[in-house]
């Protein structure tokens, strides 16, 4: 009896182990998960640093129009006026977007021509100032939540005081005497003061949220208004890259690469004799290698922090390359470049109707292999990150 109680009892204890898998139990599989919901980021300027902004324009621009010029003033004034009625071409630069945002205000039916287009430097004297009170007010907020002191302060006080810390900044701006001055002529320094706060405003908003690379390509956009406008504010380049590098490093390495390549394309152009403003300059010279150099060893030290991949920098060689190429193909084109005519023997000069074909040639093959490599390398280097894409974005913006 004890025989066959073992015996069962053996059977049952082997018998799960004798199953086939097709009599095991499946377990239930997991449903996929959903994917992750959109991050939805808080707007950065809130409600009263708007009204903020609403106040100070409204008694900035009240301000100018109360005072503005009600006719042609001196210097400049008749000139641009008549491009303004006109849509034409004032001295250089030109001011090609100034032109066009006053020539839209040249069709209200008030007053004369020149006042008119005064009253377009006021209204954007006013929303620069006002741009600026919106930055001060939303700022001011950030420094209050950052001093432990402060933490504790009410929603009521802390609104009041930063109203009153944006409205004197952009009131302070406003009433300064050039800026005044400036803002109830006809004059186009107003509408550069509102593109240089429209870029720090994008800037700003970009640096809320890096992901939102919209706010960064407008920000670009606005710089080139800018720059467009006067070319003294071109400087304001490097204030967006050191911003850009604080908050993404590879982006900045990025941006910065192109100021290298920029700084060697001058000293080339100044050795062929095409950079007249640098050759009888020496401080622009030295102001031009400091900053070149400057942005060179930024470029190295930012390389070695990010970890640039060679594949990368193949890449980027290989567009300097295809840009090279075609710059010269186009100046051959032209005559622009005359490095491929034949030289007359006799007299030394150029002959612009026979071309040295094999040296063209071969340039033309080197030129083709390598917009091959590049294309071959974007393809290669395209998984590594977006920041390349987004330079040359920021560029075209």
């Amino acid at each position: 009896m004890s025989n066959g109680n073992s015996k069962k009892a053996a059977a049952r204890r082997a018998g799960p182990e004798n199953k086939s898998a097709e009599d095991k139990p499946v377990p239930p599989t997991k449903p996929p998960a959903p994917p992750a919901p959109p991050v939805k980021v808080p707007p950065l300027f809130r409600p009263i640093d708007w009204a903020t902004f609403g106040l100070t324009f409204v008694v900035m621009f009240l301000s100018y129009w109360w005072t503005l010029a009600p006719d042609l003033t001196l210097e400049d004034c008749g000139e641009l006026a008549v491009g303004s009625f006109y849509a034409g071409v004032p001295h250089p630069p030109g001011y090609p977007v100034w032109t066009i945002y006053t020539w839209l205000w040249t069709l209200l039916p008030i007053a004369n021509i020149a006042y008119r287009v005064a009253l377009s430097s006021a209204f954007a004297g006013a929303l620069g100032c006002g741009l600026l009170a919106l930055m001060v007010s939303r700022g001011s907020s950030m420094m209050i939540e950052g001093v432990a002191e402060l933490k504790s302060i009410e929603r009521r006080w802390e609104n009041a005081l930063c109203m009153v810390a944006g409205m004197a900044a952009g009131m302070l701006l406003g009433f300064n005497g050039f800026m005044w001055s400036q803002a109830v002529i006809v004059e186009v320094y107003t509408l550069s003061v509102l593109s240089l706060t429209g870029v720090l405003c994008c800037l700003l908003r970009w640096i809320h949220a890096p992901h939102q690379r919209r706010y960064l390509y407008l920000a670009f956009f606005w710089f080139g208004i800018c720059f467009n406008n006067h070319q003294s504010l071109l400087v304001v380049a490097m204030g967006i890259e050191v911003a850009v590098i604080v908050a993404q490093p590879r982006l900045g390495r990025e941006l910065v690469f192109w100021n290298v390549i920029i700084y060697l394309g001058g000293l080339a152009g100044l050795l062929l004799g095409m950079m007249p403003l640098l050759k009888d300059n020496v401080p622009l010279q030295v102001i031009y290698n400091s900053i070149g150099i400057a942005s060179f060893i930024t470029w190295v030290w930012l390389l070695f922090k990010t970890k640039k991949r060679a594949i990368e920098l193949a890449r980027d060689f290989a567009l300097v390359g295809c840009v090279l190429y075609l710059a010269m193909l186009l100046g051959h084109i032209t005559s622009f470049f005359p490095f491929f005519y034949e030289t007359n023997s006799f007299s030394r000069i150029l002959d612009l109707s026979h071309t040295r074909t094999g040296l063209f040639l071969v340039f033309n093959m080197a030129g083709l292999a390598c917009i091959a490599a590049f294309i071959s390398l974007i393809g290669a280097a395209k998984k590594l990150g977006r920041e390349w894409t987004t330079s040359l974005m920021c560029g075209a913006a």
